[in-house]
C-alpha cells in the first residue's frame, strides 16, 4: 500500500503544481483584459 500511495503523490503533485500554474496564468490575463475593458471604457 505504501508503494502505490507514494505512486499516486509523485503522479499528482506534478499534475497539481501545473494546474495551479494554470489557473494563476488565467487569472492573471483576465484581470489584464478586464484592466484593459477599464481603460477603453475610459
Amino acid at each position: 500500500m505504501k508503494t502505490i500511495r507514494t505512486e499516486v503523490l509523485h503522479m499528482s503533485l506534478p499534475f497539481i503544481v501545473v494546474v495551479l500554474v494554470s489557473l494563476l496564468f488565467l487569472t492573471a490575463m483576465l484581470t489584464a483584459a478586464y484592466n484593459d475593458d477599464k481603460t477603453k471604457g475610459l
